[in-house]
Formats: C-alpha cells, sequence, structure tokens
C-alpha cells in the first residue's frame, strides 16, 4: 500500500495509494449492500410494510381465536339442543349404544386371544420336525391348534352379533340426527357451528401466509424463528411476538446500515489508518514515514530501504527508528544523495566561521553528501553484508561493460541476449552527432535553477533524434524509457512524443531525468548526454556514477545519444577515460552510428514503426 503524494508517484504506482484503496473498497461495499439496504429500507421504512405485515399477523390470530370461541359455544349449545329434542328416543339409543360396546369389545378380546395362540402354535410347530424334545412340540403345537381353533369358532359367532348392534344403533343415531336436523334451532346452530369453523381454518391459513412472508423478507438480515405450524392459539401468538422481536432487531439493523452507508464518506482517514494498520506492506519515502500521519505511531517489523546508496544518513534514520529490524538495498557505485545548495552551503561555513573544528565539518559534509550505505559498507560485518555478484538484467554487452567500469569485473551477466533489434546490431548502441555541424549539435544554456546547478540545457538535435527513435519503438517495445541529466532537456522530448504519441500520462512516466530514474528498468533505454560544445564543458555529468545509472537500466536494447567529440575532450579527465572506455567497447560488442546515417534510415522508413 502506497502512501504519500499522488502527485509525485507513476500511474503504476497510483493504484496503490492507500487513497484509491479506501475509494476502491468503498465502493465495494456500497455496491455490495445496495441491495440489502434497499431490501431492508422497503421493509421497515417509511412506507411502513413491517407494521402492516405484523398487524396483518395479529388480526389474523385473533380472529381465529374469535372463531375458536363462537364454535364451542356453538357446540356447547348444540349439543343441549340435541339431548331435549332426541328425549324420545334417549333410552333406546342408551340400550342400542350399550349393547354395540360390549359387542365391540367382545370381538376385540377374541381378535386379541386368535392373535395370541396364532403365534404359540406357530412357534411349537417350528420345533417339531427334530431333536430330543420334537415329540414334546408335536403334542404342544396340537393342544395350542385346539385351543386356537376355539377361539375362533367363538369369533364366528361374536362377529354377526357385534354387526348386527352397529346397524342398529346406526338406524337410532340416523333417526336422532334427523329429528335435530328437522329441528329449526339445532339447524341454526349447526350452520353458526360450522360457519365459525370455517373462519377459524381461514385464519390460521391468512396467519400462515402472513408468517411465511415476513420471514422470507427478515431472514438474511436478523434470526428468525422456524416456521413450524403450531399446534394451538397458544402456539401462533407465540410465533407472532418471536416475529416481532425479529422485527424490531431488523429495524435496528436497517437504521444502522443506512446511517453507516451515509457516513462511509465521512471516515476517510480513519479507514485509510485500518488499512495501513492491516497492509503486509507499506510503501513510502523516507521522510513520508514520520510526516504522514497515517503512519503515526506505527512500528515495523522489517523496514526495507530501496536506493539507500542515494538517500543522506539523516534521512535514513527516519525509517529505522520506526523498525525493529532493517535491510538496506542499494548501491554506492549509483547516484549519490542530492545536496541541496544552501545545505552545502552551511556545510562549508561550519568549518570556515570556526563552529565546527575542520575535521568534524569534514565529518558533517561527509553525513550530508554521502550515503549511509556508502558510508557502511566494507566497514560492517561480513555476514550482514551480501553483494550482488550476478545480473540478470542487462543483455551481456552491457553487462561486461558496466562489470569493467564500475565494479573492477566482479560483476557476471545471466540474460539470454537483446532480442534481435532491426535498426541496431546490437543490444549496446550509439548514435553520434559530432558528423553535424557544430551549431547544429550544440547545447543551449536556459536558466531554470532546478537541476542542482542553477542552470539546464536543451540540445535540439538529440532531442529531435530522441522523439523520432522512440516514436518508432514504441511499438515494439512497450516498457520503454527516454532518460536524460536535464529537466529542461526531457520537457522538450516530452512535448515532442505527445505530439507523435499522444499518450500523455505514459510519456510523463517514461521520460524523465538520471535522478528520478534510478532503480528503474525498461526494456528499451534511450539515454541522450545533451552536452555539447567546444569547450569539453560536461557540468555534473562528471559524476560517473549518473553514467552507471543511465547505461544499466536496460533489458534487452539500450540507445545512447551524444556528441563524443565533447565527451572525450571532457575537461574532467576522469569522465574523459570512461567515455573513452565506453567507446572502445562499442567499438568491439557495439553498434556506433553516425547521426546522419541514422536520420536517413529514419527518413527512409516513411512512417512505418520498427
Amino acid at each position: 500500500m502506497r502512501v504519500g503524494n499522488e502527485d509525485a508517484v507513476t500511474g503504476r504506482a497510483r493504484g496503490l495509494m492507500v487513497e484509491n484503496h479506501v475509494a476502491t473498497a468503498r465502493d465495494r461495499i456500497l455496491m455490495a449492500t445496495e441491495g440489502l439496504a434497499s431490501r431492508l429500507s422497503a421493509f421497515s421504512g417509511d412506507g411502513k410494510v413491517a407494521d402492516r405485515w405484523m398487524a396483518h399477523l395479529s388480526e389474523s390470530i385473533t380472529t381465529a381465536d374469535t372463531a375458536e370461541k363462537d364454535a364451542s359455544r356453538h357446540v356447547a349449545a348444540l349439543e343441549e339442543a340435541a339431548r331435549r329434542i332426541q328425549a324420545p328416543l334417549a333410552g333406546r339409543l342408551a340400550a342400542a349404544s350399550a349393547r354395540l360396546a360390549t359387542a365391540r369389545a367382545t370381538v376385540e378380546r377374541l381378535d386379541a386371544q386368535e392373535d395370541l395362540w396364532t403365534r404359540r402354535h406357530t412357534s411349537a410347530e417350528a420345533r417339531t420336525a427334530s431333536g430330543a424334545f420334537a415329540f414334546f412340540f408335536r403334542w404342544l403345537a396340537g393342544r395350542r391348534k385346539k385351543r386356537l381353533e376355539a377361539v375362533r369358532r367363538l369369533l364366528v359367532q361374536a362377529r354377526p352379533e357385534f354387526a348386527e348392534a352397529d346397524e342398529v344403533f346406526g338406524v337410532l343415531r340416523a333417526e336422532a340426527e334427523a329429528l335435530v336436523a328437522a329441528d329449526p334451532e339445532a339447524a341454526g346452530l349447526i350452520a353458526a357451528r360450522d360457519d365459525a369453523r370455517r373462519r377459524h381454518k381461514r385464519s390460521l391459513a391468512e396467519a400462515a401466509t402472513v408468517a411465511r412472508e415476513v420471514r422470507a423478507a427478515i431472514a438474511d438480515v436478523v434470526p428468525v424463528p422456524e416456521l413450524l405450524v403450531p399446534a394451538d392459539l397458544a402456539g401462533w401468538a407465540g410465533l407472532r411476538d418471536r416475529l416481532g422481536q425479529s422485527v424490531t432487531l431488523m429495524r435496528v439493523r436497517a437504521a444502522l446500515l443506512a446511517e453507516w452507508r451515509a457516513g462511509i464518506g465521512d471516515a476517510e482517514l480513519d479507514l485509510q489508518r485500518e488499512f495501513i494498520r492491516y497492509a503486509d506492506v507499506v510503501a513510502a519515502t523516507c521522510i513520508g514515514t514520520a510526516t504522514s500521519k497515517l503512519l503515526a505511531e506505527l512500528e515495523f517489523d522489517l523496514a526495507i530501504v530501496d536506493e539507500a546508496g542515494q538517500i543522506s544518513t539523516p534521512n535514513l534514520l527516519v525509517p529505522l527508528v520506526r523498525a525493529k529490524r532493517s535491510v538496506l538495498v542499494g548501491d554506492h557505485m549509483q547516484l549519490p544523495p542530492y545536496l541541496d545548495e544552501e545545505v552545502r552551503q552551511w556545510g562549508d561555513d561550519l568549518a570556515r566561521d570556526g563552529i565546527l573544528p575542520p575535521a568534524a565539518a569534514q565529518r558533517v559534509g561527509e553525513l550530508l553528501s554521502r550515503s549511509a550505505f556508502e558510508l557502511l559498507y566494507g566497514a560492517v560485518p561480513a555476514d550482514h553484508q551480501v553483494m550482488l555478484s550476478v545480473q540478470r538484467r542487462m543483455p551481456r554487452e552491457l553487462g561486461e561493460f558496466v562489470s569493467a567500469a564500475f565494479y573492477g569485473g566482479a560483476l557476471r551477466t545471466d540474460h539470454a541476449g537483446g532480442g534481435g533489434d532491426p535498426f541496431f546490431a546490437s543490444p549496446f548502441a550509439m548514435v553520434d552527432t559530432a558528423d553535424r555541424p557544430a551549431a547544429e549539435r550544440r547545447e543551449r544554456s536556459v536558466n531554470r535553477g532546478q537541476d542542482g546547478t542553477g542552470q539546464g540545457y536543451v540540445n535540439a538535435l538529440e532531442a529531435d533524434l530522441i522523439v523520432r527513435l522512440v516514436t518508432r519503438y514504441a511499438r515494439r517495445y512497450k516498457d520503454w524509457a527516454v532518460i536524460v541529466p536535464y529537466r529542461a532537456q526531457a520537457e522538450r522530448i516530452r512535448a515532442g512524443l505527445a505530439a507523435t504519441l499522444g499518450h500523455g500520462q505514459e510519456i510523463a512516466d517514461n521520460v524523465g531525468t538520471v535522478d528520478s530514474f534510478q532503480g528503474g528498468e525498461r526494456d528499451l533505454i534511450v539515454y541522450g548526454f545533451t552536452r555539447s560544445n567546444p569547450r569539453g564543458e560536461v557540468g555534473f555529468l562528471k559524476e560517473l556514477r549518473r553514467l552507471n545509472v543511465a547505461v544499466s537500466r536496460a533489458k534487452r536494447q539500450l540507445v545512447l545519444v551524444g556528441d563524443t567529440t565533447t565527451l572525450t575532450a571532457a575537461r574532467d579527465p576522469g569522465f574523459a577515460v570512461l567515455v573513452r572506455q565506453l567507446l572502445d567497447h562499442l567499438g568491439r560488442v557495439g553498434d556506433l552510428r553516425r547521426s546522419g546515417d541514422v536520420s536517413d534510415r529514419l527518413d527512409g522508413m516513411d512512417g512505418e514503426p520498427l
């Protein structure tokens, strides 16, 4: 998760900004809860759907209760009327009922005895075939068979008696019911009873439907009772009360969700802090670890400081004091820390004005101008340092030059190669502008005050060549970058590429100064030296580590553009020696072209991409 100023990071890194993480999560959460919030609002909002459903459920249960009581009252009245109407038949009905009960009891008793003796006879007969007691079981089976046959003879006599008693009672009962049905009062009571029972059944069916609707509406929000049909009205009342509790809880959650959705945008800083708390990896600048409120009071298990060779000691201490362990990753043979001119002057004044002894002032100057990585390299115990001895970024032609020029030949290469560039014969190429007239290739000074020197330079010839090359190369190498020493030159190249490629953000991310590109890498790197003058003035290009950064960024193809006349005649002897070493290496394994030849070939391509 990236923390810092969004304007200071590349387009690729902006997607990792904590603000973007929070915005994405907020949108995702709002989208994920939109359906639920809508359903809850519709059910429990101003429309009071929940209230209407619960009122309907209570009304249905109350109606069923009333109907049940009405039915019971009508049944009692009907029984009383029936006794009065059926009085002339009461004696005969009682006698017939008694006779039927006796006959039924006799048949049921004999049925049970038949079943018992059938099982006993079957059990004894199963053991008559063999064994020491076979004769005994044959005798026992015979006895039990006789008992079974006797019971069956009795059943044959009892069943007709039972059938006759049932028929007589049925005739008398039908006669009694006919008397009741013919009575106007009884007929009215029967109709009222049946109507009450229908209302009771209908009301409970309606209650069950409402309960299912309420349960379905809130089941994914709150716990709800199982919808088992209650056995009585007390059970229905209990179900209604439990559903009412669930509806109340649902309203609370609906209000909480609505409040939370409405306020999620107000908690921006709190959400960012939470995201940072739970992030596995937090990326920030050294100073950013102290100045960002999001990182306040956080302690890290591990601080990995990238490009530590370019960070001054005071700046490096900022993240180190926030971590339990630290790993510095850097290269003391690449760019040193940037030292503001005013700070440099302050350090010089410490000795000149006698504020510090010369040795102490020199030490302060070292702490300001040299990185802690450079100061520590070689001084820490051997088991605390690891050197990259095999590089896999650059093709061999580049890697061998970098190894010989900057690392004493200690850096070996393991790389598949540049992959066959159609324009240059080697992954290590240079376009030499020394073939052009001095006035055409010469640099132009611009006062910018942004380059550490107070002065910037533009080279129109180099800028135009670079724009033409990259315009051709952009379709072949999707991953490309242009590196130049001065911001003014970078701005001119950006403007030219914007006119030919039109990709504003891509161009802004891929065209920059050496200082801004340390740590980066691309398939194609085009580096322009910019400086071209008869005096051999190369300015801060004399910092040899700046050239190391420029030539070691390419993964497949490096193209240098510069005036070899100025570069080899540099007033700084170290720089001049390094350029001659570079040209010798190009002569052996590289491709050194005159700018006129390159320009003619570009003209002849008729606008076709490489």
